[in-house]
């Protein structure tokens, strides 16, 4: 009888592992470099990148026995850290801090935005 209960212990531990590769598949697709560095937002000349902190965190456990058991869990969050400005050869990098507003982080940028939209309609 130890031998068939190691063997179900042994498929049971399997399946485990095929369940945390497969969420470590699904984890690795959460945190590709495009949730990291978002999609460039084209303003005029200007360019603005958004850049986020991945934080991503799971368990497994199980117990086999008599009332087997089984468990998992996990989460994952994103929060925005910076903005990268690109104008031309100007390059800055706008870090978010919490207590700072990320509002005032945009209007920052807004005024050269504005004045390269007026320059750009008044040439036309």
């Amino acid at each position: 009888m130890v031998v068939m209960h190691t063997f179900f212990y042994y498929i049971k531990v399997m399946a485990i592992e095929k369940f945390a590769e497969t969420l470590l598949e699904k984890l690795r697709f959460i945190t590709q470099a495009e949730t990291v560095i978002g999609q460039p937002i084209q303003a005029g000349s200007a360019t603005v990148v958004p850049v986020s902190r991945v934080s991503v965190g799971f368990g497994l456990g199980g117990h086999a026995g008599k009332g087997e058991l089984t468990a998992s869990g996990g989460g994952a969050s994103v929060e925005p850290v910076a903005f990268l400005y690109i104008n031309g050869e100007d390059v800055r990098i706008m870090p978010i801090s919490k207590d700072s507003s990320l509002v005032g982080k945009v209007m920052d940028i807004v005024p050269d935005v504005v004045n390269k939209f007026s320059k750009k309609t008044a040439a036309e």
